[in-house]
């Protein structure tokens, strides 16, 4: 007779279990959870600070010229949902610079609406897609990264490609030297030696006539810091089959995925013997030729680190 009881308290207890069960069910398939999981997601991809990096005009990239003051736009996105966008465009010869800021709501998954603003923005991957539209009535798409994406990462002023000095205001160099004899002497080419990478094996120097170098680097690869570098609007992420050719002042780049050394870049300089040890460059003022005796030049490039500490580049050349 006791056992009666004892069953129907197990009956209870699997009916109570099988309740709990389907109610928390019913929770985590509530389509309000799953929205509120997806919108939370999205603003925490959002969170940040993005760099422009490719910009097209129906379709058509930016333009090199355009593109050198388009690149230097960001965008903000806070926690408290407030936003900037910082605009930099080409007016003339000169940079005119608009702001657009509020707040922003996560609409969906991916999907942005900015306040106040007819701009269409979504989450594309890990890039931030901002669509708009021109005076012109054109649309114009915006890409962004996020400033710590691996892409923008910056490799040094050591991974050979010197001469960063294409804006070098400092006046040229000049001397009363008469260095007939030296420029006799260096004519040709030179074979940088002392390194160990096959693509930097490749760079050379080679000295033209009484004022002009031609000095040819070569890299590995390259990345979208380079692009940036060269005002060159690519799509993100950069299709593995590219190859561009962009000319710029002094510099022509050619980049070439399919390439041994994807990047080259061979900058046409004006040089000044100096003296007998010392050859200056017009276009650098960092730049400098050291002649150590009718076989070998070293090439001294200075620059300025992270810390605004002034480092120094030293390679050896020698001579055909």
């Amino acid at each position: 007779m006791k056992k009666i009881p004892q069953k129907r308290n197990w009956t209870i207890l699997l009916l109570s279990i099988l309740c709990i069960s389907v109610i928390s069910c019913e929770n985590d398939d509530d389509p309000k959870n799953n929205t509120e999981t997806e919108h939370a997601a999205t603003k925490q991809a959002l969170i940040g600070e993005w760099k422009l990096i490719s910009s097209t005009i129906d379709g058509e990239a930016v333009g090199l010229e355009d593109f050198s003051y388009l690149k230097e736009s960001t965008a903000t996105f806070n926690a408290d949902n407030t936003y900037e966008l910082v605009y930099r465009r080409r007016n003339g010869n000169l940079a005119a610079t608009s702001i657009l800021s509020g707040t922003y709501t996560v609409e969906g998954i991916n999907s942005v609406t900015f306040f106040n603003s007819t701009s269409k923005i979504e989450l594309v991957d890990d890039a931030l897609q901002i669509t708009s539209t021109t005076e012109d009535n054109k649309t114009q798409v915006d890409i962004f990264i996020k400033a710590d994406n691996e892409e923008l990462a910056n490799d040094g002023e050591s991974n050979g490609d010197i001469i960063g000095d294409e804006n070098d205001n400092s006046d040229p160099p000049s001397s009363s030297f008469d260095g007939s004899e030296i420029i006799s002497q260096i004519q040709g080419v030179w074979e940088i030696t002392g390194v160990t990478d096959e693509c930097q094996k490749k760079n050379t120097l080679e000295f033209v006539g009484s004022d002009e170098v031609i000095f040819t680097q070569h890299k590995e690869t390259f990345n979208r810091n380079d692009l940036l570098k060269y005002n060159v609007s690519v799509t993100y992420p950069l299709q593995s089959d590219f190859s561009a050719v962009v000319t710029e002042g002094f510099n022509t780049i050619t980049f070439d995925s399919n390439a041994d050394c994807q990047f080259k870049k061979e900058s046409d300089l004006s040089y000044l013997v100096e003296d007998a040890e010392t050859i200056r460059i017009e276009e650098s003022s960092r730049l400098t030729f050291k002649i150590i005796d009718d076989s070998t030049i070293n090439l001294v490039y200075e620059y300025e680190d992270d810390d605004s500490n002034v480092q120094t580049i030293e390679y050896v050349y020698i001579k055909t």
